[in-house]
């Protein structure tokens, strides 16, 4: 079965949803097959990163009301082979826990990677995935508001059971001086009280990917982080290295 793995943020625009896809993207060009369900219900963007807008035909309201099957909202991306979507639903819907495993327990046996790309906060779906979770990323960006919300966001995954939490700093600079008015990364990560996993950095190819729907380019320095914070999921010591 696949291992499911949560990606949330206590506060929107953390860069939550471009963690999935990227993510998603690097397990698959690596050979996995991964699927994302993307679970913030009428703020959907997942679909524009992935490059299937034009596709959609299903989404996941249509499978909560039962006018599709699971498989029938399952859209691929055509620049990444293995990597697939169900998109948001278009208007907001309550998804609850007993849906998402369900999803997750039909498609367990065709991928290896299933993430779910929760909203932003700490309310009822976020909590409802994390029941079905086998690991949790919380992004923030060096913020001190972000930061307070991805430390109350691993609180709500903690206490729901999932086993592994790590975070993931998004849209970091990387210059120092430009962390103000937070002093280094430290302070994130024990403002948080999350142990780090990732730093991905502030760069416009990065962006340029994801809104304009196509794969990262090498030449980002996000690239290999991508690659190392996949394998790390997997349990493969790489140690966290900054330039």
């Amino acid at each position: 079965m696949a291992k499911i793995i949560l990606v949330a943020s206590g506060k929107g625009g953390a860069g939550k949803s471009t963690v999935s896809a990227l993510l998603g993207e690097a397990f698959a060009f690596g050979k996995s097959r991964t699927l994302i369900i993307e679970l913030d219900s009428g703020l959907r963007g997942l679909d524009v990163a992935l490059g299937v807008t034009e596709n959609i035909v299903f989404d996941m309201g249509d499978i909560i009301r039962g006018s599709c099957g699971i498989r029938d909202a399952v859209i691929d991306c055509p620049f990444c082979e293995g990597l697939s979507l169900i998109p948001a639903a278009a208007k907001p819907v309550a998804v609850t826990g007993e849906t998402i495993r369900r999803i997750s327990d039909e498609m367990g046996g065709d991928f290896e990677y299933i993430i779910l790309d929760c909203p932003a906060g700490i309310g009822e779906i976020p909590e409802n995935a994390a029941g079905c979770a086998d690991f949790g990323l919380v992004v923030a960006t060096p913020d001190p508001s972000s930061i307070r919300g991805a430390r109350s966001t691993g609180i709500l995954l903690s206490s729901a059971g999932v086993p592994e939490i790590r975070l993931v700093i998004e849209r970091c600079p990387q210059k120092a001086k430009n962390l103000a008015p937070i002093k280094n990364l430290d302070e994130i990560i024990d403002g948080s009280e999350i142990r780090l996993i990732a730093v991905i950095w502030e760069d416009p190819s990065t962006r340029n990917a994801v809104d304009f729907g196509k794969p990262l380019d090498g030449t980002s320095p996000n690239y290999e982080t991508f690659r190392a914070l996949k394998e790390r999921i997997r349990g493969k010591n790489i140690p966290l290295g900054f330039k």
